[in-house]
């Protein structure tokens, strides 16, 4: 009672590799080997990545300021995006609680070209459209890291804050 039956998680984000993992019983990783049609049409990951990932975990382990320092970056992005203007979800559209925040523009082709000028003026931004997400919720997508500097997150804000008026996204 009170345990977790099963986590579930990913090692393409925070832990910068790729894939993902499933923890709980013997019995249920059991039968997802049998059963789980990712698990069964997939191979396992090179020595390289699981390197990498072993290397990402004890990294957290061992410098537990930084999951700190990711949180600060993230609350001061997403205030700053919003004290700009941008719509970084609410109403219509649940707000990231993640430090992968997006900026909601609507149509898909202004969603592109938001990140593509963006792209050329130093910062990376995916734009993410229909299928992807809704019609009429096109995005950027941007991601913060413990290790961005306060200079390099107000820099990225100045230039979305320049590009989004210049796009009339603001």
């Amino acid at each position: 009672h009170g345990r977790v039956d099963v986590h579930v998680g990913t090692l393409s984000k925070a832990i910068g590799a790729l894939g993902g993992y499933v923890c709980g019983s013997r019995d249920l990783i059991d039968f997802l080997y049998h059963r789980a049609r990712p698990f069964l049409f997939s191979t396992s990951h090179p020595p390289s990545v699981a390197a990498t990932c072993i290397a990402a975990f004890e990294v957290l382990e061992q410098e537990p300021q930084l999951m700190e320092k990711l949180w600060e970056n993230t609350r001061y992005f997403k205030k700053e995006l919003g004290n700009l203007g941008f719509n970084v979800g609410g109403k219509n559209t649940p707000a990231s609680e993640t430090p992968i925040t997006p900026i909601i523009v609507g149509e898909g082709k202004l969603a592109m070209q938001f990140s593509r000028e963006l792209f050329s003026e130093g910062v990376m931004a995916t734009g993410i459209a229909f299928p992807t997400v809704p019609e009429g919720k096109a995005r950027i997508r941007t991601i913060i890291t413990a290790t961005h500097t306060r200079e390099q997150l107000d820099q990225a804000l100045e230039t979305l804050g320049k590009v989004g008026k210049r796009l009339s996204i603001l």
